[in-house]
C-alpha cells in the first residue's frame, strides 16, 4: 500500500497503520498454516522497534499470537554491528525493551548480525511448507502482504529463520541469558539497565506517556516487560 494513500498522515501514523495492517494480517493467516511457524522482524533501531511498547494493538498482538501458538516460537532479527554503532543510547535501550517484552511472553528472540539479511522482509514461516509475508519497516509503502507457497520465497525466508536458529548471538538455554547477552551487544551497562527498569516497574510509565492519542498505550510496558524485569533485577541484585 503505498504512502501517497493517505498523503495526509505524518510518518508515525503511516507506521501505526502498516503496523497494524500487518499484525492483523498475520493473525488472520496463522491459524492455516501447516507447521508451527517462526517470524522474523526487521526493526533495528529504537524508533522502530518502540512500537512494540508504546503502539495500542502490539501488546495485543504478541498475546493473541502466543495463545495461538502456545510459548517456544521464535522471532529473528538482523542487527548488524554498524547499526548499533550508529545508534545513540536511548535507541538501543528501546531495542533491548521491545526484545524484554517478547521473551517475557516466551518468545526467543534471535540475532544475526551479518548485514545480508537486512533486506528480508518481516516474515512467518512454517518451513518448506508456505510463508505469511508481513512488512511495514523500511518498505517503498506502508505495508506489503500476501500468503505464499511459492517455493523461492519459503526457500529464502525458511533458510532465513534457519540461520537465526543456527547462528544468533543470543543463543542461550534461557530469556536471562540471552537478555545479558543482547545487552553486552547493545552495549548497555547490565547493572544499571536492570536497576533503572526495576524503578520504572516500580513506578509505571504513567510519568513517561502521556499520550493524547488512543493509539498510543504503554500496557505492553507495564503489564509485563517491565513487571519481568522488577523481578529480573531482584534476583540479580540478590544473587550477584
Amino acid at each position: 500500500m503505498s504512502r501517497e494513500a493517505a498523503p495526509g498522515l505524518n510518518a508515525v501514523a503511516h507506521m501505526w497503520l502498516g503496523s497494524d495492517f500487518c499484525a492483523q494480517h498475520i493473525l488472520r493467516a496463522v491459524p492455516d498454516l501447516p507447521a508451527l511457524p517462526a517470524f522474523w522482524t526487521r526493526e533495528q533501531r529504537g524508533e522502530e522497534a518502540s512500537a512494540w511498547l508504546i503502539f495500542d494493538h502490539k501488546y495485543p498482538y504478541l498475546r493473541a499470537t502466543t495463545k495461538l501458538l502456545g510459548t517456544g516460537t521464535t522471532r529473528g532479527f538482523c542487527v548488524p554491528e554498524g547499526v548499533v554503532n550508529a545508534s545513540p543510547r536511548y535507541e538501543r535501550i528501546l531495542l533491548f525493551l521491545a526484545v524484554a517484552l517478547m521473551e517475557s511472553l516466551g518468545i526467543e528472540a534471535q540475532f544475526l548480525t551479518d548485514a545480508a539479511y537486512e533486506a528480508v522482509e518481516g516474515f512467518v514461516v512454517a518451513p518448506q511448507q508456505q510463508a505469511i509475508i508481513a512488512n511495514w519497516v523500511r518498505g517503498d509503502g506502508m505495508w506489503h502482504v500476501d500468503v505464499t507457497g511459492r517455493s523461492s520465497i519459503v526457500r529464502e525466508f525458511s533458510s532465513a529463520a534457519s540461520d537465526a536458529a543456527a547462528d544468533s548471538i543470543l543463543s542461550a538455554p534461557d530469556p536471562v541469558t540471552r537478555l545479558r547477552a543482547l545487552a553486552s551487544y547493545l552495549d548497555l551497562p547490565w547493572a544499571w539497565l536492570v536497576r533503572r527498569c526495576a524503578e520504572v516497574g516500580r513506578r509505571g510509565s504513567s510519568g513517561l506517556i502521556r499520550s493524547r492519542s488512543r493509539l498510543v498505550s504503554p500496557a505492553g510496558m507495564d503489564a509485563r516487560a517491565v513487571a519481568r524485569s522488577v523481578d529480573l533485577a531482584s534476583r540479580l541484585v540478590s544473587g550477584s
